[in-house]
C-alpha cells in the first residue's frame, strides 16, 4: 500500500510468499503486514514485537490471497509508525501510513490487464500543493 505524499509503502503478503512473511500473532492465511519493532508502534503508541499483526486486507467475499481480491477492498490497520517523517539532505520526507482505525478503510479497485504490477499500477501524484504542509 502506498499513501499519497509518503515515501514508505506498507508491503502486505499472502501465504504464497511463504512462512517467513507470516505474522507471529496473526492468522496463517490472509493478506497481512507484520510490524517491525524498529519502525512501528501499536495503536496506543506502545512498542510492538517484530512480526506482530499490523495490517490486513480482504474484500467483501473474504479473499485470503492477493490474486483473489476484487471489487471493494477492506484495509484494516492496527499500528502506527514510530516516526512520521525523516530528515534527509534534500529536506524532510513523509514516512507515515494509514491511521489505525476500528473500521476498515474501503477502497474501490478495478481490474487491469498485464502481468507485471510495476507496468500496470498507476503512479501516485505527489503534487506539492497536496503534499506540502504549508
Amino acid at each position: 500500500i502506498e499513501a499519497q505524499c509518503s515515501v514508505r509503502p506498507l508491503k502486505l503478503y499472502d501465504a504464497s510468499f511463504g512462512a517467513g512473511r507470516r505474522c507471529a500473532d496473526g492468522p496463517q492465511e490472509g493478506i497481512v503486514y507484520c510490524a517491525r519493532s524498529e519502525r512501528d508502534l501499536d495503536k496506543r503508541g506502545l512498542a510492538v514485537k517484530d512480526k506482530t499483526l499490523c495490517a490486513s486486507i480482504t474484500d467483501r467475499r473474504g479473499a485470503k490471497r492477493i490474486l483473489d481480491l476484487e471489487g471493494e477492498v477492506l484495509i484494516s490497520v492496527a499500528c502506527q509508525p514510530k516516526e512520521t517523517e525523516v530528515t534527509r539532505l534534500e529536506g524532510k520526507e513523509n514516512i507515515d501510513y494509514l491511521k489505525w482505525s476500528i473500521q476498515p478503510y474501503v477502497v474501490s479497485t478495478k481490474m487491469v490487464k498485464g502481468r507485471n504490477l510495476d507496468d500496470v499500477a498507476p503512479q501516485l501524484f505527489n503534487h506539492s500543493s497536496v503534499c506540502d504542509p504549508d
